[in-house]
């Protein structure tokens, strides 16, 4: 399953989603974002994770791991994490505009990641 099958399937469940982005993310993911996704050089959900790290948001994946309150990041933050490429790629493949991705991203990505670790550890259901 690809990063955003699994981020979806957990915004999905808490009804986090709206309109066209619920749909998308929620429900069976496209090919295309499947096949974007697996082109990226971040592959996973641990892997988007290290990437955060690694730009200085060490913090900010900690508290979406963690019990505590998620920490923010704004739209401008993610494009400094995600290359501008994989960004156009995913928009395209989801279908939103590409400068719609990172606010989005940058609403939706903590909260995921904090259903998908209720143990301080990322745990994916079965594919």
């Amino acid at each position: 399953m690809a990063l955003f099958d699994h981020l979806g399937a957990a915004l999905g469940k808490g009804g986090a989603f709206s309109g066209f982005l619920a749909s998308a993310l929620s429900s069976q993911v496209p090919a295309r974002l499947s096949a974007a996704l697996a082109a990226s050089p971040y592959g996973d959900l641990d892997g988007l994770l290290e990437r955060f790290r690694e730009a200085g948001f060490g913090a900010e994946v900690e508290s979406w791991l963690g019990a505590g309150a998620n920490l923010p990041l704004t739209a401008e933050q993610i494009m400094e994490v995600i290359d501008p490429m994989t960004l156009g790629d995913l928009a395209g493949a989801l279908g939103v505009p590409p400068t719609m991705l990172p606010g989005l991203i940058a609403q939706y990505l903590p909260l995921a990641v904090d259903k998908l670790s209720p143990n301080g550890v990322i745990e994916l259901p079965p594919a």
